[in-house]
């Protein structure tokens, strides 16, 4: 199955838990990047050569994503679980 043909056949529920999740998953890489970038400036605190290092889209999608890919892993089943007891 391709993944165009997987995402169409999930429930809208299904696509509501994936965008949460890739929110969450972004907001953890922001935390992750902000740690590497206060790492970085920390290493390279004396050197008067060191750039600044910023943060692009494609740093922070490549990171998000994989953020993405476990916590729906992780918490699949127990999201269907919890969810079908509420309603």
């Amino acid at each position: 199955m391709k993944f165009a043909q997987w995402l169409n056949s999930l429930s809208n529920f299904d696509h509501l838990i994936i965008f949460l999740l890739f929110i969450l998953g972004g907001l953890l890489a922001h935390l992750t990047l902000q740690q590497v970038r206060k790492w970085y400036t920390k290493q390279q605190e004396d050197n008067p050569f060191a750039k600044k290092m910023r943060v692009s889209p494609i740093a922070f999608f490549s990171v998000t994503i994989p953020y993405t890919i476990v916590l729906y892993k992780l918490f699949s089943g127990y999201l269907k679980i919890w969810i079908g007891k509420l309603f």
